[in-house]
This record gives C-alpha cells, structure tokens and sequence, in this order.
C-alpha cells in the first residue's frame, strides 16, 4: 500500500495551481515540493500533474487522487467530530460566514436557538463583505457561508445548496411622487409603468455583489436607464440614503426584518423573475459539517422560509 505522508503537499499544489506558490505557502523549498510529486508520481505510477498547462491542471488520475485525499480527510474530520461529541469537556466548535448586513439580522434570531441546543459550543461569526466570503470557505477558515449567489457561477471547489429564493424589492420613501403613483397603480391591480424611475436616483450596491449584478441587468433588460447612481457595498447605508429621499434602490426581501424599522419607505414587489436569487449555503466538497453545524444550518434555513413567508403580508400591507 503506498502511503502519502505528506498529503497537503499535493492538494496545495492543486489549491494554488502552481508548485511556487504552493511551497511558498508550505514553506518549503520550490525543487523539494517538485521533487515529492515526481516521487509520489513515480509510486503510484501514473501522472498526476499536466504540467503542459498553464496553470497546472490535474489528469485524470491526478483528479482521482485528489477525490481520494478529500474523501480521507473528511473521515477523519468526522471522526475527531465524533470523538469531541464524547468528551463531553470539549466544546463543539462552528465557524460561519455571513455578510455583515445579514448578520445583524439573523444573529439576534438564530442563536439563542442554536445555544440552547448546544450551550457549551464555541461560535465564531465571520462578517465580512460577501465578496470575501467564498474566498473564507475555500480557505477553510469557516465551515461555512450563508450568501446570495448567482446562477450559472460554478466553483469546483464548492458546493452550493439553495435554502430559499429571495426576491428583490423596489423600495422608495413612501411620500416620493412615483411611489404615490405607483402605489396607486398597484391598488388598481396594474402592472407598474417604470419608466418614471429613470428620472430618480439609484441607489445601489455594488455590480461586484450578487444583488448589485442582478439589478444592472434588470434594469438594462427593461431599457431602464438611470444616469444618477450612488454605488456602495453596505445595505444599511442604501436604506438610509433613501429613507432620506436620496433615490430609490432594491433589496432582498429577507432584509424587510430590517427595513420595517424605516415606516417612511414603502416596497413593491415587481413579480420579476429576473428579480429573483438564490440565498445559499456554501461550504467546501468533502469537508465534513459537524452535527453543531449541521444543526445551525437546520435553524438557519427555518428562520429564513419563515421570515420570506411571513413578507407577503408585510408587502400587502404597505409597511
């Protein structure tokens, strides 16, 4: 049987697509790292690294290898899960990211939950900017992340599950002259003339984010063209500067836990499916999720269906 006693050597150089940067980040010389894959190459007889490529790509047995490392390394994640579960003088750990915005609302909901489940665990709350978040996961640094994401933007490394669609929301100050108009067209059950938005402000978030990305293409498939713009990359900032009468912008409709805190914005529900997005779950291919992560997931995906459900009576009602 041949043993890989090094076996974050390959999967970095698989990581990093060059053996340089991986034995950098090994800290190890460049020809020992080259001269371990040609030996480890040599042993099982096959080539792992097409080295033809630029950057390196696996082969065929090199992609079997690295299956073959994952799945080992998440037995073994399950079984120091496992084994910490027995000691009952450990606590569980978890590590989640989440958009910092989002954060604020979900974590006064969903933890005391979860630490009345589990009161010894150790939670540590990654709030980064959501362009950062995939990058946390990749990285290992967090067993998970909770994000909008887009379709259609795979990531090999990943694996992205759907805990709900959320819709995008038109929100303006209640007392804007086109909000009045279109309150009034929406209580007459017609559909919504844009047109007069082109002459507001559009205040946004960034076309780098999934919610900034999906607005752009919105409002260019509709011939909505909007010259006045305010681009940020913080929710919290977009709902002030329209409760200001600064201009109008969209939200996520789980962000109306927050937003019903502004009772001078009103928000219309365009019933677009181009404005629609997946709110997703991301962790990495073969890493194992503790029954504590697990478990807060489980919370997590309860509070947001119920939080979406309960929004077609607030957006009825005109909040």
């Amino acid at each position: 049987m041949i043993q890989n006693r090094n076996p974050e050597y390959f999967l970095t150089v698989v990581r990093e697509k060059n053996i340089s940067r991986a034995a950098e980040k090994l800290f190890i010389s460049q020809p020992s790292l080259s001269q371990h894959i040609a030996k480890l190459e040599e042993a099982l007889g096959a080539k792992l690294l097409d080295r033809a490529q630029t950057p390196l790509a696996l082969t065929p047995a090199g992609e079997l290898y690295r299956s073959y490392l994952e799945s080992t390394d998440y037995l073994y994640q399950k079984f120091e899960a496992e084994l910490s579960e027995m000691n009952s003088e450990r606590s569980l750990s978890v590590d989640m990211a989440v958009g910092s915005w989002r954060g604020s609302i979900l974590f006064p909901d969903i933890l005391p939950r979860f630490l009345a489940l589990h009161p010894n665990a150790r939670v540590q709350l990654h709030e980064y900017p959501v362009s950062e978040l995939s990058a946390l996961v990749q990285a290992g640094k967090v067993d998970f992340a909770v994000m909008n994401t887009i379709s259609g933007r795979p990531d090999n490394d990943l694996v992205t599950e759907t805990i709900a669609y959320e819709r995008l929301l038109l929100v303006m100050k209640r007392d804007d002259p086109v909000a009045l108009r279109f309150a009034q067209e929406q209580q007459a059950g017609l559909a919504l003339d844009l047109r007069p938005l082109c002459q507001e402000r559009l205040i946004t978030l960034s076309e780098s984010l999934s919610v900034g990305h999906l607005v752009n293409n919105f409002l260019e498939k509709n011939f909505l063209t909007v010259p006045q713009r305010i681009s940020t990359t913080n929710n919290t900032t977009v709902l002030k500067l329209v409760a200001a009468g600064m201009g109008f912008c969209f939200l996520v409709e789980t962000g109306l836990v927050d937003a019903a805190s502004y009772p001078e914005l009103v928000f219309f529900d365009l019933k677009s499916d181009d404005l629609t997005l997946p709110l997703s779950l991301c962790y990495r291919r073969n890493s194992f999720l503790s029954p504590a992560a697990q478990d807060l997931i489980r919370i997590i995906e309860e509070y947001c269906l119920r939080v979406i459900e309960d929004n077609d009576a607030l957006i009825r009602g005109g909040i």
